[in-house]
Protein backbone atom coordinates (compact mmCIF):
# COMPACT_ATOMS: atom_id res chain seq x y z
CA UNK A 1 0.00 0.00 0.00
CA UNK A 2 1.91 3.57 -0.92
CA UNK A 3 1.59 6.53 1.24
CA UNK A 4 -0.83 7.97 -0.64
CA UNK A 5 -3.90 5.04 -0.34
CA UNK A 6 -2.53 5.29 3.63
CA UNK A 7 -3.59 8.87 3.76
CA UNK A 8 -6.64 8.26 2.59
CA UNK A 9 -7.58 5.25 4.54
CA UNK A 10 -6.42 7.41 7.59
CA UNK A 11 -8.79 10.84 6.82
CA UNK A 12 -11.42 8.58 6.15
CA UNK A 13 -11.14 6.68 9.45
CA UNK A 14 -11.05 10.23 11.30
CA UNK A 15 -14.43 11.44 8.71
CA UNK A 16 -16.04 7.90 10.48
CA UNK A 17 -15.61 9.81 13.94
CA UNK A 18 -17.33 13.32 13.29
CA UNK A 19 -20.32 14.86 12.42
CA UNK A 20 -21.37 15.73 9.01
CA UNK A 21 -20.15 19.83 9.27
CA UNK A 22 -17.08 18.48 10.54
CA UNK A 23 -16.76 16.00 8.02
CA UNK A 24 -17.24 18.06 5.02
CA UNK A 25 -14.68 20.51 6.60
CA UNK A 26 -12.19 18.07 6.75
CA UNK A 27 -12.92 16.97 3.45
CA UNK A 28 -12.23 20.60 2.41
CA UNK A 29 -8.79 21.11 4.42
CA UNK A 30 -7.75 17.51 2.78
CA UNK A 31 -8.32 18.98 -0.71
CA UNK A 32 -6.97 22.07 -0.19
CA UNK A 33 -3.59 21.01 1.59
CA UNK A 34 -3.39 18.06 -1.10
CA UNK A 35 -4.61 19.04 -4.19
CA UNK A 36 -5.07 23.33 -4.74
CA UNK A 37 -8.55 23.36 -4.04
CA UNK A 38 -9.30 26.59 -2.15
CA UNK A 39 -13.04 26.84 -2.11
CA UNK A 40 -15.66 24.28 -2.24
CA UNK A 41 -18.84 23.07 -2.75
CA UNK A 42 -20.93 19.92 -1.65
CA UNK A 43 -24.04 19.46 -2.66
CA UNK A 44 -26.77 16.25 -2.00
CA UNK A 45 -28.39 15.42 -5.31
CA UNK A 46 -31.91 13.22 -4.90
CA UNK A 47 -33.85 12.95 -7.72
CA UNK A 48 -34.35 16.37 -8.89
CA UNK A 49 -33.41 17.91 -5.82
CA UNK A 50 -30.46 19.22 -4.67
CA UNK A 51 -29.27 20.21 -1.05
CA UNK A 52 -26.34 22.17 -0.23
CA UNK A 53 -24.35 20.70 2.39
CA UNK A 54 -21.23 22.44 2.22
CA UNK A 55 -19.95 25.71 0.69
CA UNK A 56 -16.77 27.67 1.56
CA UNK A 57 -16.55 30.27 -1.42
CA UNK A 58 -17.57 33.66 -2.22
CA UNK A 59 -20.71 34.52 -3.47
CA UNK A 60 -19.78 37.67 -4.88
CA UNK A 61 -17.29 35.76 -7.28
CA UNK A 62 -18.03 33.71 -10.54
CA UNK A 63 -15.61 30.80 -9.94
CA UNK A 64 -14.30 28.25 -12.47
CA UNK A 65 -15.80 24.83 -12.25
CA UNK A 66 -14.28 21.58 -11.74
CA UNK A 67 -17.08 18.62 -10.60
CA UNK A 68 -17.08 15.19 -9.82
CA UNK A 69 -20.23 13.19 -8.60
CA UNK A 70 -20.61 10.05 -6.61
CA UNK A 71 -23.77 8.07 -6.75
CA UNK A 72 -24.57 6.70 -3.33
CA UNK A 73 -27.56 4.77 -4.02
CA UNK A 74 -30.60 4.76 -6.44
CA UNK A 75 -31.73 8.19 -5.81
CA UNK A 76 -28.84 9.76 -3.99
CA UNK A 77 -25.80 11.47 -5.85
CA UNK A 78 -22.90 13.27 -3.53
CA UNK A 79 -21.62 16.58 -5.81
CA UNK A 80 -18.36 18.45 -5.08
CA UNK A 81 -17.61 21.47 -6.84
CA UNK A 82 -13.81 22.27 -6.94
CA UNK A 83 -14.29 25.97 -7.48
CA UNK A 84 -12.06 28.34 -9.18
CA UNK A 85 -10.81 31.98 -8.95
CA UNK A 86 -8.13 31.65 -11.84
CA UNK A 87 -8.03 29.50 -14.88
CA UNK A 88 -4.88 28.28 -14.09
CA UNK A 89 -5.80 27.03 -10.66
CA UNK A 90 -8.86 25.41 -12.61
CA UNK A 91 -6.27 23.86 -14.70
CA UNK A 92 -4.53 22.37 -12.02
CA UNK A 93 -7.39 20.70 -10.66
CA UNK A 94 -8.77 19.28 -13.42
CA UNK A 95 -5.24 17.87 -14.48
CA UNK A 96 -5.69 16.17 -11.00
CA UNK A 97 -9.06 15.29 -11.18
CA UNK A 98 -8.26 11.64 -11.35
CA UNK A 99 -6.29 10.96 -8.04
CA UNK A 100 -8.73 13.35 -6.05
CA UNK A 101 -11.66 10.97 -7.50
CA UNK A 102 -9.53 7.94 -5.68
CA UNK A 103 -9.89 10.12 -2.23
CA UNK A 104 -13.53 10.91 -2.97
CA UNK A 105 -14.92 7.92 -3.86
CA UNK A 106 -13.74 6.90 -0.37
CA UNK A 107 -14.83 10.20 1.51
CA UNK A 108 -17.92 10.43 -0.43
CA UNK A 109 -19.35 6.88 1.32
CA UNK A 110 -18.99 7.63 4.74
CA UNK A 111 -20.00 11.82 4.33
CA UNK A 112 -23.05 9.96 3.04
CA UNK A 113 -23.43 7.98 6.19
CA UNK A 114 -22.89 11.01 8.19
CA UNK A 115 -26.06 12.80 6.47
CA UNK A 116 -28.23 10.02 6.65
CA UNK A 117 -27.17 10.02 10.37
CA UNK A 118 -28.20 13.20 10.53
CA UNK A 119 -31.66 13.06 8.74
CA UNK A 120 -32.37 10.06 10.73
CA UNK A 121 -31.83 11.99 13.77
CA UNK A 122 -33.80 14.86 12.51
CA UNK A 123 -36.57 12.67 12.00
CA UNK A 124 -36.63 10.81 15.42
CA UNK A 125 -37.16 14.83 17.03
CA UNK A 126 -39.77 15.56 14.91
CA UNK A 127 -43.51 15.07 15.27
CA UNK A 128 -44.38 13.96 11.70
CA UNK A 129 -48.36 14.54 11.71
CA UNK A 130 -47.49 18.23 12.32
CA UNK A 131 -43.35 18.90 11.39
CA UNK A 132 -42.73 20.21 15.07
CA UNK A 133 -40.55 19.29 17.32
CA UNK A 134 -41.45 16.55 19.80
CA UNK A 135 -41.23 16.14 23.39
CA UNK A 136 -37.79 14.16 22.27
CA UNK A 137 -36.51 17.35 21.04
CA UNK A 138 -37.22 19.15 23.99
CA UNK A 139 -35.97 16.46 26.44
CA UNK A 140 -32.58 16.72 24.58
CA UNK A 141 -32.28 20.06 23.59
CA UNK A 142 -34.60 22.06 26.15
CA UNK A 143 -31.22 22.58 28.66
CA UNK A 144 -29.03 23.96 26.24
CA UNK A 145 -31.57 27.00 25.77
CA UNK A 146 -31.54 27.65 29.47
CA UNK A 147 -27.83 27.60 29.14
CA UNK A 148 -27.55 30.03 26.20
CA UNK A 149 -30.17 32.38 28.44
CA UNK A 150 -28.33 32.07 31.72
CA UNK A 151 -24.62 33.29 29.48
CA UNK A 152 -26.73 36.49 27.65
CA UNK A 153 -28.65 37.11 30.73
CA UNK A 154 -31.93 37.22 28.48
CA UNK A 155 -35.81 35.82 29.29
CA UNK A 156 -37.39 32.93 28.02
CA UNK A 157 -41.20 32.69 27.72
CA UNK A 158 -42.74 28.81 27.50
CA UNK A 159 -46.35 29.47 26.55
CA UNK A 160 -48.41 26.21 26.60
CA UNK A 161 -50.93 26.23 24.26
CA UNK A 162 -54.19 23.68 24.41
CA UNK A 163 -56.83 23.38 22.24
CA UNK A 164 -60.29 23.91 23.59
CA UNK A 165 -62.57 21.25 24.42
CA UNK A 166 -60.71 18.73 21.64
CA UNK A 167 -62.02 15.76 22.93
CA UNK A 168 -65.33 17.45 21.20
CA UNK A 169 -63.94 17.68 18.06
CA UNK A 170 -62.79 13.90 18.17
CA UNK A 171 -66.54 12.89 19.27
CA UNK A 172 -68.53 15.06 16.66
CA UNK A 173 -66.11 14.16 13.81
CA UNK A 174 -63.64 11.70 14.16
CA UNK A 175 -59.74 11.91 14.59
CA UNK A 176 -59.24 12.84 11.08
CA UNK A 177 -60.83 16.00 11.88
CA UNK A 178 -58.71 15.89 14.67
CA UNK A 179 -55.66 15.81 12.83
CA UNK A 180 -56.23 18.25 10.79
CA UNK A 181 -57.32 20.88 13.11
CA UNK A 182 -53.57 20.10 15.26
CA UNK A 183 -52.23 20.49 11.71
CA UNK A 184 -53.55 23.27 11.23
CA UNK A 185 -52.49 24.85 14.65
CA UNK A 186 -48.71 23.91 14.58
CA UNK A 187 -49.11 25.79 10.80
CA UNK A 188 -50.27 28.92 12.83
CA UNK A 189 -48.28 28.68 15.50
CA UNK A 190 -45.07 28.73 13.19
CA UNK A 191 -46.58 31.27 11.13
CA UNK A 192 -47.33 33.73 14.36
CA UNK A 193 -44.04 33.71 15.91
CA UNK A 194 -40.03 34.69 14.59
CA UNK A 195 -37.92 31.96 13.21
CA UNK A 196 -35.50 32.11 16.05
CA UNK A 197 -38.47 30.74 18.02
CA UNK A 198 -39.53 27.00 18.66
CA UNK A 199 -42.80 25.01 18.21
CA UNK A 200 -42.88 21.65 20.43
CA UNK A 201 -45.45 19.21 20.43
CA UNK A 202 -45.84 17.52 23.15
CA UNK A 203 -48.93 15.70 24.21
CA UNK A 204 -52.31 14.28 21.97
CA UNK A 205 -54.01 18.06 22.00
CA UNK A 206 -51.35 20.36 23.48
CA UNK A 207 -48.42 22.31 22.27
CA UNK A 208 -45.30 24.25 24.01
CA UNK A 209 -44.27 27.60 22.03
CA UNK A 210 -40.48 28.88 23.36
CA UNK A 211 -40.03 32.63 23.13
CA UNK A 212 -36.32 33.12 23.01
CA UNK A 213 -34.98 36.25 24.11
CA UNK A 214 -38.38 38.02 25.28
CA UNK A 215 -38.28 41.58 26.37
CA UNK A 216 -40.71 41.03 29.38
CA UNK A 217 -43.84 39.38 30.37
CA UNK A 218 -46.17 41.76 28.60
CA UNK A 219 -44.26 40.87 25.52
CA UNK A 220 -44.78 37.44 25.94
CA UNK A 221 -48.77 37.93 26.82
CA UNK A 222 -48.89 40.17 23.44
CA UNK A 223 -47.54 37.56 21.64
CA UNK A 224 -49.81 34.69 23.19
CA UNK A 225 -52.69 37.13 22.49
CA UNK A 226 -51.38 36.98 18.79
CA UNK A 227 -51.38 33.24 18.55
CA UNK A 228 -54.97 33.02 20.06
CA UNK A 229 -56.27 35.48 17.12
CA UNK A 230 -54.67 34.34 14.49
CA UNK A 231 -55.54 30.32 15.30
CA UNK A 232 -59.79 32.10 15.88
CA UNK A 233 -59.96 32.87 12.32
CA UNK A 234 -58.83 29.48 11.11
CA UNK A 235 -61.13 27.83 8.79
CA UNK A 236 -60.73 23.77 8.78
CA UNK A 237 -62.74 22.18 6.41
CA UNK A 238 -64.19 18.88 7.46
CA UNK A 239 -66.49 18.10 4.55
CA UNK A 240 -64.52 18.29 1.50
CA UNK A 241 -68.06 18.15 -0.57
CA UNK A 242 -70.58 20.25 1.06
CA UNK A 243 -67.41 22.22 2.40
CA UNK A 244 -68.15 22.33 6.16
CA UNK A 245 -65.88 24.32 7.91
CA UNK A 246 -65.02 24.03 11.47
CA UNK A 247 -63.44 26.92 13.91
CA UNK A 248 -62.10 26.27 16.90
CA UNK A 249 -60.00 28.12 19.88
CA UNK A 250 -57.00 27.94 22.42
CA UNK A 251 -56.29 28.86 25.42
CA UNK A 252 -52.85 29.80 26.54
CA UNK A 253 -50.54 29.43 29.77
CA UNK A 254 -47.29 31.14 30.50
CA UNK A 255 -44.08 30.47 32.50
CA UNK A 256 -40.86 32.88 32.43
CA UNK A 257 -37.36 31.24 32.74
CA UNK A 258 -35.58 32.83 35.15
CA UNK A 259 -38.53 34.27 37.17
CA UNK A 260 -40.77 31.58 37.67
CA UNK A 261 -38.29 28.76 37.80
CA UNK A 262 -34.48 27.57 36.66
CA UNK A 263 -34.95 23.64 35.87
CA UNK A 264 -36.81 22.80 32.69
CA UNK A 265 -38.78 20.34 34.78
CA UNK A 266 -40.17 23.34 36.94
CA UNK A 267 -40.71 25.74 34.02
CA UNK A 268 -42.52 23.78 32.01
CA UNK A 269 -44.35 22.32 35.00
CA UNK A 270 -45.77 26.00 35.61
CA UNK A 271 -46.52 26.97 32.31
CA UNK A 272 -48.99 23.72 32.90
CA UNK A 273 -50.43 24.99 36.01
CA UNK A 274 -50.80 28.34 33.96
CA UNK A 275 -52.85 26.77 31.09
CA UNK A 276 -54.91 24.68 33.40
CA UNK A 277 -55.88 28.34 35.10
CA UNK A 278 -56.66 29.55 31.47
CA UNK A 279 -58.91 27.10 30.32
CA UNK A 280 -60.43 27.36 33.62
CA UNK A 281 -61.61 31.05 32.97
CA UNK A 282 -63.24 29.82 29.61
CA UNK A 283 -62.14 29.65 26.03
CA UNK A 284 -59.31 31.91 24.08
CA UNK A 285 -57.56 33.18 27.46
CA UNK A 286 -53.87 34.09 28.49
CA UNK A 287 -52.88 33.10 31.78
CA UNK A 288 -49.34 34.52 33.27
CA UNK A 289 -47.71 31.95 35.69
CA UNK A 290 -48.59 33.43 39.34
CA UNK A 291 -47.12 32.31 42.05
CA UNK A 292 -49.92 33.69 44.50
CA UNK A 293 -52.62 32.21 42.50
CA UNK A 294 -51.74 29.30 41.42
CA UNK A 295 -51.13 28.20 44.75
CA UNK A 296 -54.97 28.59 45.13
CA UNK A 297 -55.88 26.28 42.13
CA UNK A 298 -57.50 23.26 43.44
CA UNK A 299 -56.75 20.60 40.60
CA UNK A 300 -59.47 17.43 41.80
Amino acid sequence: MNLSCEKIISENEKLKLTDLEKSCLNIYEYLKLHHHVNFLSIDIRKNDLIENIFAHNNGDIKYFTNTLSFKENTFTDIIFNFLSETIENFEIIKNDLKTINMALQIFSQSLFNKYMEKILKETSLVDHLTGSYNRSYLDNYAHNLLSISNREQKKIAFVKVGIDQFKAVIDEFDYEVGDKVLKSLANTLKATIRDSDLVVKISNDEFLVILLNIINESNAIIISEKLIDNFSKEKIIVNNETKQALMKTICSGISIYPDNATSIEEIIKKSDIALYEAKNRGRSQVYLFNEDDTNKIDFF
